[in-house]
């Protein structure tokens, strides 16, 4: 299923990250891991917390008002320029520069290095694997970007709560394929679940809980925003870990 053709303006469904891209005289190749990593961005956006948070922080605000008045090439240059990824001459067309964002999901982490909080109290999220903490302050952490252990076949916990009983909500996967496992999509949670390919730039609809984690899709990262419902009975554990992301 495509976005609704009457979608408000600025909605997730608005958003369309095409593979590659140019600015000016550069153009982008392999850009899955920065298109995916903006696709779910965005949907945490959706937040007023969130909203407020990624506002306070320069780097983010710039891309979130790129993205909602749809000037994606302009999100993704920023995105790539604060990666530093360097800019080669394109020998093959005259005055043309070139950016290969071909990369792992951790190679974009320093971003966030600016709104890194303490993990200390982080310890329910440990088990699914090497968690990076994001907030105002080490009391309040509002995003928790999770690299998920190799060999987990099974959906990550829908709802964790931290050490201090806040609860954090599954947001976004981001993923490959088993028959593709060189190129990143990425799952989100808007008004639905919607999973997102820049290869084939469309919102189709996902079911975290019935998809096929052994055969089909591998996990790389997950992304919890932390919510003010705290759901009842939902089970947190019996998860075991991925297979990383290749790009040999």
């Amino acid at each position: 299923m495509s976005r609704p053709d009457d979608w408000p303006i600025g909605s997730i469904y608005t958003i369309c990250l095409k593979a590659g891209g140019q600015f000016g005289p550069i153009k982008f190749i392999n850009t899955c891991v920065p298109d995916s990593y903006l696709i779910a961005l965005y949907s945490c956006y959706q937040y007023e917390h969130i909203a407020s948070f990624f506002n306070s922080f320069e780097k983010l605000r710039a891309l979130m008002v790129f993205l909602r008045v749809g000037m994606n090439d302009a999100a993704k240059a920023s995105w790539l320029y604060w990666s530093q990824f360097s800019v080669t001459k394109n020998t093959s067309e005259k005055d043309k520069y070139v950016i290969d964002a071909w990369s792992d999901p951790e190679d974009h982490l320093h971003i966030f290095n600016d709104l890194l909080v303490s993990n200390d109290k982080m310890s329910k999220f440990k088990h699914l694997g090497n968690v990076h903490a994001l907030g105002f302050n080490d009391l309040n952490p509002l995003l928790a970007l999770v690299k998920i252990h190799k060999g987990m076949d099974t959906v990550p916990p829908l709802y964790i709560e931290d050490d201090y009983y806040r609860t954090l909500e599954l947001q976004f996967l981001l993923m490959s394929r088993t028959s593709f496992p060189n190129h990143m999509i990425v799952a989100n949670r808007f008004d639905r679940w919607v999973l997102y390919d820049n290869e084939k730039p469309s919102y189709m609809d996902f079911n975290p809980t019935q998809a096929d984690f052994k055969g089909d899709f591998i996990i790389h990262k997950a992304g919890y925003v932390k919510t003010q419902n705290v759901p009842i009975g939902v089970a947190e554990e019996g998860y075991c870990g991925t297979v990383p992301f290749n790009r040999s």
